[in-house]
């Protein structure tokens, strides 16, 4: 992702403290309020659980990950797994309705498991669950007409629903619980990313604000900064339905919408995420960041400090090709932090050999998982 600028944050030192640090972090950066703390009550009701246990969790992932799908055949045996792109609205085009059969995720499936069998490898797959402008169109009519978005990065334009309404809220918690019934005792099915309360990208606290006409169309469709926090706690909760399948937060310092179009981010309530995820679901939260690049943003290292504070597991993707700077100071980066898997960007072929793969793979692997 690109450069952000800064909001309010606290000096975290970067070095590794151990996850029964979390209250540190806490007092250190501000407690969170009575609006944003773990005792917030969910109106979400539908996909309520237990905290998964950490004995009954699969393998989390581990190693370097092919972001794009099944990796080319040189390098299969450089890496401990790739992603699958699973769009809402090619799993479930009509309200209530099943998943489709013979989706991208089946057919992910297959694939793992025919390199797995055929090299005598253990890879892992990952499902990037794309909600957001890739949420069926019956979801995005829920409560109004779509909300019609530019994408600031590249001009894109979409359109999304009001993610942050129960109803939408209900709808989410209902593919998920559909997700889960088919894919939790998957053993392949290592990972899940957390994706109700997104827009262009598959993270919660990116909204595309400091453009003015985005931030217009939210505020008119009935966006509030206090429902959008709520709606983060919300799609976490959501998580608990998967019981033996981590579930991927993606974190960034948090875009706050504002009326005048002025960027403004608040770091201590992406803190307050990372805590909230980790006591709602345990191990099974994966504490993740998509932007990760040589050198990192400024603006980032807070949160980094953050997440290595609070342990693993921990999960990263490279910027791209073109803003990563250099790929082996990143992914040396990555494993400093503590890291246990790192998405790879598109073209990684041309940068670097399956040898040198191989061994950032066993360095990730061999960071603990608590």
């Amino acid at each position: 992702m690109p450069s952000r600028n800064g909001g309010e944050r606290c000096a975290v030192p970067v070095v590794l403290i151990a996850a029964s640090a979390i209250a540190v972090l806490v007092a250190g950066c501000g407690s969170p309020s009575a609006t944003t703390g773990p005792s917030a009550t969910s109106s979400s009701s539908t996909a309520s659980g237990p905290t998964p246990s950490a004995a009954n969790l699969k393998p989390a992932l581990t190693g370097l990950l092919d972001r794009n799908g099944a990796p080319p055949a040189a390098y299969v045996a450089s890496l401990g797994g790739f992603v699958v792109q699973a769009r809402w609205s090619d799993l479930q085009p009509s309200p209530g309705a099943p998943l489709t059969s013979g989706n991208a995720i089946d057919g992910a499936i297959t694939d793992v498991r025919m390199l797995n069998a055929t090299h005598h490898l253990d890879l892992g797959l990952k499902i990037r669950v794309l909600a957001g402008i890739w949420a069926p169109a019956w979801a995005k009519d829920l409560g109004g007409t779509p909300i019609s978005l530019i994408n600031p990065q590249n001009g894109a334009e979409g359109t999304v629903g009001r993610f942050w309404t129960d109803a939408f809220g209900s709808a989410y918690d209902h593919f998920v619980s559909l997700l889960a019934a088919k894919y939790d005792s998957i053993p392949e099915v290592r990972e899940v990313t957390i994706a109700r309360c997104t827009t262009f990208y598959d993270e919660p606290s990116i909204l595309d604000t400091g453009y003015l006409p985005n931030d217009t169309a939210l505020l008119a469709s009935g966006f509030t900064d206090s429902a959008d926090e709520q709606c983060q706690r919300q799609e976490i909760d959501a998580g608990a339905v998967w019981q033996h399948t981590h579930s991927d937060l993606a974190l960034n310092p948090y875009q706050v919408v504002n009326s005048a179009g002025a960027v403004r981010t608040d770091e201590p309530f992406t803190q307050s995420m990372m805590q909230y995820c980790r006591q709602k679901l345990g191990l099974a939260c994966v504490l993740e960041n998509n932007s990760l690049r040589s050198p990192p943003q400024a603006s980032y290292l807070t949160m980094y400090a953050s997440m290595q504070a609070l342990g693993q597991p921990l999960a990263f993707q490279t910027a791209t090709a073109a803003r990563v700077g250099s790929l082996d100071t990143t992914l040396a980066y990555a494993i400093s932090l503590g890291a246990n898997s790192v998405e790879l960007p598109g073209g990684y072929e041309s940068l670097g050999t399956a040898d040198s793969f191989a061994s950032t793979t066993r360095a990730l692997a061999a960071n603990p998982i608590a």
